[in-house]
């Protein structure tokens, strides 16, 4: 038991460092429209949300090849607390003049990419096995 919250919690963490190291590379690939207090244009925010689900898409793929037993539960509780966490961002900022379409995409996209990161563990799984 302890060991699959670890892995659900360890996978979420990294994807929350992950997504947060990916800042610096908008920033240099979108010079003076990704920095701080400002509302980037819509280009460094559909790169951001690209970044965003290869992110969520890697760290669903390592939930479900550690966990030790049933994956599909593992990654289904990587999505949940996923959802919970992205919901509890999104209520605070809200109404700070980022376009709305941004956080609903985060929020859209989470589920997919889980679903697509356990789809890539289990073929791994099943080439592997044969």
């Amino acid at each position: 038991m302890l060991k699959s919250i670890a892995i659900v919690a360890g996978s979420y963490l990294l994807s929350i460092v992950l997504v947060l190291a990916t800042d610096p590379l908008l920033s240099l690939l979108f010079p003076g429209d990704f920095v701080k207090d400002k509302v980037p244009s819509n280009a460094p925010l559909i790169t951001s949300t690209a970044l965003f689900v290869v992110v969520s898409i890697l760290c669903a793929w390592l939930c479900a090849r550690f966990a030790p037993g049933g994956a599909s539960g593992h990654v289904l509780w990587f999505f949940i607390v996923g959802e919970v966490m992205g919901v509890g961002a999104i209520i605070p900022n809200w109404s700070k003049g980022w376009p709305h379409w941004y956080w609903l995409s985060w929020l859209l996209t989470w589920p997919v990419s889980c679903w697509i990161g356990l789809m890539l563990a289990r073929r791994g799984a099943d080439s592997s096995a044969a």
